[in-house]
């Protein structure tokens, strides 16, 4: 008998818990490579993450070289980039998905020719079809078949990272590029225990990329003789050749014909030979397919990727439980097709089930099954003809059957296999009736639909022993960080048990005794919605990969899970659900509800709470951290309710033990304070949790968390705005105007009976799911209560109306109005006194009361009394004897719950009551259910107090829906609360006013929220401000054109006919002209020229004046009732119709704000690429010119014409212009009158990968595009990569702190600033939500101008940026304040000099080169750098270390550091250069913060003063262009030559620089 040692494989590999993702990228090709060559697009953004941090941590490869990495500005220039590095001999790797494929195609194409060798690491992902899915689907590398690339396929990632190795030997065998693919997000995320590759098998098989090697084939030896490098370079500057000629006819085919016989068709044979070489050393043998248990198979199963392993499980079933004959193939090699194989394999099938992830309705068959008809009809040629293919007869062939499934990662579920079976030998039928015996072959699974099949037979198939894991959160909260920690943790703990009793496979290796898999579920919103995620720990591997419907345990830290799903759903008998509350175990009981409370006693459920945000409370201060800290206390958890420690004898110092190293690994990087918090938290959950007692059925429920609200009487007679909190109001939305029509596709009941109607996975696969669109506004009725903690509650008698908190909230969350107080007593009473009787004696009384409720908040005003409106009314009502007691108390009780200002709020009570007695308002703040509670509006508050958090209660949030209805029956706010703000014409409002245009419904909800993004989203804040400016501005526009529209069709009405009399006896070639210009432009009887014209007039026949006319008023009064009264969005008010487009590009914004059902946009919204969103723009506002000048312009000009000229009405020449009209024949009103479109992108999409589109629409300068780039400075929706906004101090995932680099030495790209410089004469603003009011002069401003306006505005991302959820609007302003990114505008209107157009106004110290700050304990002045601003975000963390104040001395103050360099010293490194006075030590540079009241010594990293540099570099720069002279920069001129002439030493400037400059300024003349 053998020893294990004598059967164990030489390289069996290092186990290791881990994902798809970390296992390619990590484990294989940063050992393998020299250069990642990338760019970001999820599911495959982690491999390059992963490349960009080996790089920076300075790891070489198994050879020892170095290696580049390399973010592109897009897909397309990555590939080329990949294939330019590879064909210089290095080994190269790309890492792309779906859209990336599609982009970068045109790149594929030349690779081949090019003999490169790289390798694409594929995660495939479902192509943007009728909408965007990052999830899983094969339609993106299907769409690669024909580019000439090897392409293999993985079932798991154990595959995909051997495949890596293998692959990348066959590629530099046969000269040609390879694709290496595994399911995106379902193995590239999923989780389980593999085989990372041993260094040395890395060398051993695949050899160093120099090597000598025998050329294998005769087109090698012919074109490189009998040796060549293992890796060619092709471009190579000792002997020079031309890649990539342009081909005429005498050669191009036969180039790509020749490549069939001398590339193309050796490689099915260097694969099956790399196969084995590695199966020799590895022990893990894959072939051209994957065979499982098809010997005896009559029906067998073939599949690409992931799928396979759950329909192996399947077969296994189908085995057992029916005695089913059945079996599975995987297609291991996509390219070349292994047409031998596959012949051979099906030989004397019965039925073959081909299932694939994707689904091409126009083509015969969908891709797989079409390469599988092929081989067999070419087998069957062969058994009739012969040829090289195996035979196979008629009777031979199997029957095909095929189905679509798992597109876009739908869930591919047990009964879906099992219903394909069934469908397949005659057992059941699809849903439309139509079965295998009439002919039917083509299925689909998973969705509702026709064609679809399932199984009514549901198993888990989970192994026996399995403990099956869910656990439920809210996007935010860490819970998916959580399950992977999880995973990983139990990971480590099988390692342990596998060998404390160790057992070997025939190999001889190490056999597990605990399996892994775990993958996440959730969608592409941002914080705030619900996400799932599955574990699964057995003692056989696991084949199932999908959402578990049969669970042990349930994980919630959703404490409203059951207000939106069911926890419960799927626990097995005597399962556990852990769950987050802070409720004794008594009032948790009540929380269930009574509907599910018999599944709990029938399935002796036990059920515990943990208060798991008050343990991450308790362990960290960082507010930024609690949230996402709070799932490791259900980690602790898991292990203290469940088994598993007891069953598989794990010792609490084990435990400890590898949970710690697992923090370590994960958040180390971080600092020990950071892994010591998740360990405290963890600890927490263990000891914490608590088990209820099961109470009785009949129990109370408060399972909603909401109490209910006070309704309006009648309230089915009222019409409301829907919004989100007033649902249970009764009052129906707003109807259409009577003639208005509106196709379903754009009501919102029909959006409503699919998307919104809890059909979950079962939505009809209909027309609607089949068109990408969802309803403008949809987002208004979308509740955020259950991704809220805590809400604002409103203080009244503490409000100044500053506005601060409406500008800052980024959710539309704080309604806001002023009223006169009988307004507000009218519409309490008419709507909550349910008597009538008693209804009119309050309103008799109504006066009375408003005058003696006046007189005393004079009063209380004057003596700075905080007396609350409603104990003001409350007091005067108890006075009135002719009014009942129930009356009286429905009154009071609802203003009892009305926010309602009247003490501090100076604009709105005490100046209007002093300069117009007895017209003093009430102010009021209503928070609506849409909030996020990011808490950003109390922040923002500060000390007045008017704001403050509250833990939500159903009692708390009962009375904010009561106010938030009753908000809804209030008319608007009138002008005369509105101060200097002019709602008419908000351009000539005061700056400073502007803010009061949120005052106003109309503009306040043109964003209306409800959407996926992060809590506190500074995005949204720049969002929702373009969008209600723009609203503001345009409007009142518009209705004023809609009253002179009428008013010309009413006198066209009354006087046409007689103008046109008079117009035909004085002139009859005016006549002829002005008839044949309504004909062509209002009839439409217009042709190509004027003979054409002509002939169809005539062809007409006469058109009488009173035809003319009519037509004439019937346009005019569609126009008007378009720009006045027409119904834009279903449900809300006749208002006009929308005054913009919006174009976008794919970013956060998209995700977040175009996830159904939530679209926050009231107005037309197109989702485009990432790049080009800026031309869509350009093009939505080419279109809305050209319907502007038709429908609008032109008939208005004709009417005038007729109505008020007394000679030349018309002519030939206006004739022509009246039918080519464009904006440059337009008036300045009519191009303001234009709709507007604006395009919306990032920093990455219109900064970088999109810069040229910006760049050529800005060019363009057209009057209606407006842009706006949401500037985060990092790519924030793909998950933190560096763009070329980024700062130089990095810390992004493609931007990483290592021992190699502390960050970019590249300065940073101002989009804005280049834009004012060769790129003609456009309006640009660099402004942010700091100063809400500059912000909104700079984009009246831009709206103002002809031409085309741009707006870069910093966004804080409080995940990317390490800031809390309240903190967007100070991190903006600091950032402005440290000249990290300075704020300006440019108006063209200004001049021909940059100095007349640049303005500088709002940036601190504007002629300094720092603000000069004050300490506020002290009073001492001092310079506020970058370094000010970065130490309040944790990305910077790695740049700061701090120090006790005693140790100053021993460190250089950072202005005295900063005189001593220039950026000409960074470009020419200097700064490193020890011997050079502009040397700057590592963390040799200190300076003092005060945080929190106290002072704080840091010292900073070389890189911080590097970026200091570069942003006073910059800041410079724009002083000189707005013609501001910077006495500093002279100053430090002068110092630097004193040096240097040697007047001065370096140490004269390290040790009193600063003193010396401020000297120096002084004598600047």
């Amino acid at each position: 008998m053998l020893n294990p040692s004598d059967l164990k494989p030489k390289y069996p590999g290092v186990p290791v818990t881990v994902s798809g993702n970390e296992l390619v990228a990590r484990s294989v090709e940063t050992r393998i490579t020299e250069g990642g060559i990338f760019y970001p697009i999820t599911p495959s953004t982690e491999g390059g993450e992963l490349y960009q941090e080996a790089f920076a941590m300075g790891e070489l490869d198994v050879w020892g070289n170095s290696k580049i990495a390399i973010e592109c500005e897009g897909e397309h220039a990555a590939q080329g980039g990949a294939t330019a590095f590879a064909v210089t001999g290095k080994r190269a790797v790309n890492f792309t998905s779906g859209q990336g494929l599609a982009y970068a195609m045109e790149q594929y194409y030349h690779a081949p020719g090019k003999l490169s060798t790289m390798v694409l690491e594929v995660g495939a992902r479902a192509l943007t079809k009728q909408a965007l899915n990052v999830h899983c689907g094969h339609d993106d590398f299907y769409g690669a078949l024909d580019t000439g690339w090897t392409m293999m396929m993985a079932c798991d990632a154990q595959q995909a990272a051997d495949q890596a190795i293998i692959l990348r030997k066959v590629n530099e065998l046969a000269l040609n590029p390879g694709m290496n693919i595994q399911d995106g997000m379902l193995t590239t995320h999923s989780e389980r225990t593999y085989r990372s590759p041993e260094s040395e098998l890395l060398r051993e098989y695949l050899g160093a990329p120099d090597d000598t090697i025998d050329c294998p084939t005769e087109a090698q030896r012919e074109l490189f003789g009998p040796t060549r490098r293992r890796v060619p370079e092709m471009m190579d500057l000792k002997n020079p050749v031309l890649l990539g000629p342009v081909q005429n006819q005498e050669h191009h085919m036969n180039g790509v014909v020749a490549r069939r016989n001398n590339f193309n068709e050796p490689i099915l044979g260097f694969i099956e030979q790399c196969q084995d070489e590695f199966a020799q050393l590895t022990g893990r043998r894959y072939g051209l397919l994957q065979e499982y248990k098809i010997n005896d198979a009559d029906t067998v199963f073939i599949s690409l990727g992931c799928a396979a392993e759950n329909i192996e499980a399947a077969c296994d079933y189908l085995r057992e439980q029916r005695n089913a004959s059945v079996g599975s193939i995987h297609v291991n090699v996509i390219r070349p097709f292994p047409e031998t194989a596959i012949i051979k394999a099906l030989r004397g099938k019965k039925n073959v089930i081909i299932l694939e992830r994707t689904d091409e309705g126009m083509a015969g068959d969908n891709p797989l099954a079409r390469d599988i008809r092929t081989a067999l009809g070419k087998g069957q040629e062969a058994a009739k003809f012969g040829g090289v293919l195996p035979g196979i007869t008629p009777e031979e062939t199997p029957r095909i059957f095929r189905g679509s499934y798992g597109i876009g990662s739908r869930d591919f579920r047990p009964e879906h296999m099992l219903g394909a079976y069934e469908f397949a030998t005659g057992q059941t039928k699809r849903t439309d009736g139509k079965s295998a015996a009439e002919g039917e072959t083509y299925f689909t699974l998973g969705i509702d639909h026709p064609y679809a099949v399932i199984s009514s037979d549901t198993p888990s198939l989970l192994p026996n022993g399995a403990i099956a894991v869910r656990f439920h959160s809210i996007g935010g909260w860490g819970m998916i960080t959580t399950g992977k920690n999880l995973g990983e943790i139990v990971g480590n703990f099988g390692r342990i048990i596998s060998e404390r009793t160790p057992t070997y496979d025939d190999h001889g290796q190490l056999e597990d005794k605990l399996f892994i898999m775990a993958n996440p579920k959730y969608g592409s919103e941002k914080k705030g919605a619900p996400t799932n995620y599955y574990l699964t720990v057995a003692p056989k591997r696991i084949q199932v990969n999908c959402e578990l419907n049969h669970v042990d345990v349930v994980l919630c830290c959703d404490p409203k899970a059951f207000t939106h799903a069911n926890p419960l759903a799927g626990i097995n008998k005597g399962g556990c659900l852990v769950w987050e509350s802070s409720d004794t175990p008594e009032e948790a009981w009540h929380r269930i509800p009574a509907r599910h409370r018999q599944y709990v006693r029938d399935n002796n459920i036990r059920i515990f709470i943990l208060p798991g945000f008050d343990i991450a409370r308790e362990a960290t201060g960082r507010e930024d951290l609690q949230l996402r800290m709070q799932g490791n206390s259900f980690l602790g958890a898991f292990f203290k309710v469940s088994t598993f420690l007891n069953d598989h004898d794990i010792s609490e110092e084990q435990y400890h033990d590898v949970v710690h190293k697992q923090y370590e690994k994960k958040f180390g990087r971080f600092g020990d304070a950071v892994v010591e918090s998740n360990m405290k938290v963890m600890l927490g959950g263990f000891e914490q949790v608590q088990e209820i007692n099961i109470g009785e059925i009949e129990d109370a429920d408060t399972s909603n968390m909401r109490n209910p609200l006070l309704t309006p009487n009648a309230a089915d007679g009222i019409e409301m705005i829907p919004t989100s909190g007033c649902e249970d109001s009764g009052c129906p939305s707003c109807s259409l105007p009577e003639g208005q029509e509106r196709a379903p596709l754009q009501t919102m009941a029909k959006f409503d009976s699919e998307f919104r109607n809890d059909l979950g996975y079962h939505q009809p696969a209909g027309a609607l799911a089949s068109v990408g669109l969802m309803g403008a506004g949809i987002g208004a009725t979308q509740s955020k209560y259950v991704a809220r903690r805590e809400t604002p509650v409103y203080i009244a008698e503490n409000c100044t109306q500053c506005m601060e908190c409406i500008t800052a909230c980024p959710d539309t969350a704080l309604p806001n109005t002023a009223q006169d107080i009988s307004t507000i007593l009218v519409t309490a009473i008419r709507n909550y006194v349910s008597d009538k009787e008693q209804q009119k004696n309050l309103l008799n009384e109504v006066k009375g009361l408003e005058e003696r409720c006046r007189a005393r908040m004079v009063d209380n005003v004057a003596n700075k009394a905080k007396e609350p409106f409603r104990d003001i009314l409350r007091s005067e009502i108890n006075q009135l004897t002719g009014i009942s007691v129930t009356a009286r108390d429905e009154f009071t009780r609802i203003i009892d719950q009305l926010p309602l200002a009247y003490n501090d709020v100076t604009a709105i009570f005490r100046s209007v009551e002093k300069k117009n007695p007895g017209n003093g308002g009430l102010f009021s703040i209503f928070v609506s259910d849409l909030c996020k509670g990011c808490g950003e509006c109390v922040q923002v508050c500060g000390e007045h107090d008017a704001l403050r958090m509250t833990h939500e209660t159903p009692e708390v949030n009962a009375e904010l829906a009561t106010a938030q209805v009753f908000s809804r029956l209030l008319p608007d706010t009138s002008q005369k609360f509105l101060g200097l703000y002019d709602d008419d014409t908000p351009e000539d409002s005061r700056e400073a006013a502007l803010r009061n245009h949120l005052m106003v419904r109309r503009n306040y909800e043109a964003l209306v929220s409800g959407d996926g993004a992060c809590a506190g989203c500074g995005e949204k804040s720049v969002l929702r401000a373009v969008a209600s400016v723009t609203e503001a501005y345009m409007r009142p526009i518009f209705h004023k054109k809609a009253k002179r529209l009428r008013e010309a069709a009413t006198e066209l009405e009354n006087n046409g006919l007689l103008k046109l009399a008079a117009l035909k006896a004085r002139s009859k070639e005016e006549y002829k002209w002005f008839t044949w210009s309504v004909a062509h432009t209002i009839l439409g009887l217009g042709g190509e020229n004027d003979d054409d014209t002509a002939q169809r007039l005539a062809k007409r026949g006469e058109i009488t004046d009173q035809e003319i006319v009519d037509a004439l008023c019937a346009v005019l009064r569609q126009d008007a009732f378009n720009h006045r009264d027409l119904q834009a969005i279903d449900g809300r008010h006749s208002n006009g119709m929308s005054v913009m487009y919006m174009g976008a590009h794919t970013g956060c914004n998209t995700v977040y704000g175009s996830t159904p059902p939530s679209n926050p946009h009231t107005y037309p919204w197109m989702n485009s690429l990432f790049q080009d969103g800026a031309t869509v723009s350009w093009l939505l506002g080419e279109s809305a010119m050209l319907n502007h000048a038709r429908r609008s312009v032109v008939p208005e000009r004709l009417a005038s014409a007729l109505l008020t000229r007394k000679s030349d009405v018309s002519s030939h020449a206006e004739y022509f212009t009246l039918t080519h009209l464009d904006d440059t024949m337009m008036s300045d009103e009519e191009v303001r009158e234009m709709p507007k479109t604006w395009a919306i992108g990032g920093d990455g999409a219109m900064g970088d990968i999109g810069f040229q589109n910006v760049s050529k629409v800005v060019l363009q300068n057209r009057p209606n595009v407006m842009l706006l780039m949401l500037d985060t400075q990092v790519y924030s929706n793909t998950g933190g990569q560096n763009s070329d906004s980024s700062n130089m101090l990095g810390g992004y995932d493609m931007n990483q702190y290592g021992a190699a680099t502390q960050g970019k030495l590249v300065e940073k790209k101002s989009v804005s600033e280049a834009l004012i410089s060769g790129h003609g004469s456009s309006f640009v603003a660099q402004v942010s939500m700091a100063n809400s009011a500059k912000t909104y002069r700079a984009m009246l401003d831009g709206l103002e101008y002809r031409g085309t306006a741009f707006f870069q505005c910093y966004t804080t991302c409080q995940p990317e940026h390490g800031v809390a959820d309240h903190m967007s609007a100070d991190q903006a302003r600091l950032i402005r304040d440290s000249r990290g990114m300075p704020e300006f505008v440019y108006n063209p209107r200004g001049g021909e000099l940059q100095q007349e157009c640049l303005e500088l106004k709002g940036n601190p110290s504007i002629k300094r080169d720092w603000w000069e700050h004050e300490y506020k304990a002290t009073g001492e002045k001092y310079n506020y750098t970058v370094a000010h601003w970065a130490v309040t975000e944790a990305r910077f963390r790695k740049h700061l270390k701090a120090i006790p104040e005693s140790s100053t001395a021993e460190f250089i103050h950072i202005d005295d550091m900063l005189i001593c360099i220039t950026q000409q010293d960074v470009t020419h490194r200097r700064v490193f250069d020890e011997s050079h006075p502009a040397y700057v030590p590592d963390f040799g540079v200190y300076f003092k913060a005060e945080i929190g009241g106290k002072f704080k010594y840091f010292t900073v990293s070389r890189q911080m003063i590097l970026f200091a540099v570069e942003r006073r570099k910059a800041w410079r720069m724009l002083q000189s262009k707005a013609g501001v002279e910077n006495k500093d920069y002279l100053a430090q001129r002068a110092l630097l030559a004193k040096v240097e002439k040697g007047e001065l030493t370096r140490d004269d400037l390290l040790n009193r620089g600063n003193k010396l400059l401020n000297k120096e300024v002084a004598t600047v003349a």
